[in-house]
């Protein structure tokens, strides 16, 4: 038994010195070979960086992140999206478990769809915000891109100029559509996906007179000037029209409001008037069924004293 375990011992030392002697021999191509692989790996990364800048994502998803300037987070924002809808059927199923212990799996059904939008109603309003800030930036640019188009600077060059001195967000979208045009992409594509991005009808304006202005020719820093002034005026018309709406909105403001002050004034005066009501169980889902009937009834109100311009 012991000559026999010395001996798979000597076989076993035996291999190891012979597997080391021959590696030894092949190190330095080892040691080239894993460099390449090393240099490749770095290259297909790089790569892999620059296909995230030019590849334009399809999806519904995909549109308001661009609009929201979350492109880059497409992964996270879209696993984002389906935590949020199974939080909500998960959140909705406990309410049902508490009240009505049957219907837990109508709750979860109703809920993923309810976070769902929540989530997408989140994206939107960020989308909404960006959109209004870019609109508001708009003329900045625009006096700069005239002031540059005077001056005698071709059109790429005024993009140059806005992307280094232009505000944020309006400036990274000038500063994707210039490196489109430094990586060979043509000057209408360029525009017409800064259209996409950019939501405002005003720079879709300037677009068709940027594309006029290359077929036919013409004064192209005057009719961006004109665009300019027409969009300060449309400012000051949406400015008026909101001072003119203010009552209407503080009155639909109160009038929503009303009927959860009313339930809680009752609810702190005469608690005795309320509880029995929320201790049913069906009484609780209605409670929540008028919550969101209310909530719908506020959002109308509020959309019928807001005017777009």
């Amino acid at each position: 038994m012991e000559v026999g375990m010395m001996v798979f011992i000597s076989v076993t030392v035996v291999g190891l010195l012979g597997w080391a002697l021959m590696k030894s021999e092949h190190a330095d191509d080892l040691i080239r070979l894993a460099k390449q692989k090393r240099r490749l790996a770095d290259r297909d990364h790089a790569n892999e960086e620059e296909d995230i800048f030019v590849t334009k994502r399809e999806g519904y998803l995909a549109r308001i992140l661009a609009h929201a300037g979350l492109e880059s987070k497409y992964e996270q924002m879209r696993n984002a999206w389906i935590m949020s809808a199974m939080g909500g059927g998960f959140l909705f199923a406990a309410i049902m478990m508490f009240n009505v212990p049957e219907l837990f799996i109508v709750g979860f059904i109703l809920g993923v769809p309810i976070g769902a939008a929540g989530f997408i109603f989140y994206l939107n309003q960020l989308a909404k915000r960006r959109q209004a800030k870019m609109t508001e930036q708009l003329p900045q640019v625009l006096e700069t891109m005239v002031s540059s188009l005077r001056a005698g600077s071709p059109i790429l060059e005024c993009f140059k100029v806005i992307a280094e001195t232009s505000p944020d967000p309006i400036r990274g979208e000038f500063k994707r559509g210039l490196i489109s045009l430094q990586l060979g992409k043509p000057f209408k594509d360029t525009l017409k996906e800064m259209c996409i991005r950019i939501k405002a009808p005003d720079f879709r304006l300037l677009t068709q007179a940027i594309f006029i202005s290359q077929d036919v020719g013409g004064n192209l820093a005057d009719v961006v000037s004109v665009i300019a002034d027409a969009i300060r005026e449309r400012f000051k018309l949406r400015d008026f029209l909101a001072a003119l709406t203010s009552q209407g909105k503080a009155t639909a403001m109160f009038i929503g409001c009303l009927p959860y002050g009313i339930t809680l004034i009752t609810y702190a005066a005469t608690p005795g008037y309320i509880i029995p009501f929320l201790n049913h169980p069906i009484a609780r889902i209605i409670l929540l069924l008028l919550i969101m009937w209310e909530a719908l009834g506020f959002y109308i109100l509020m959309k019928m004293t807001t005017f777009e311009v």
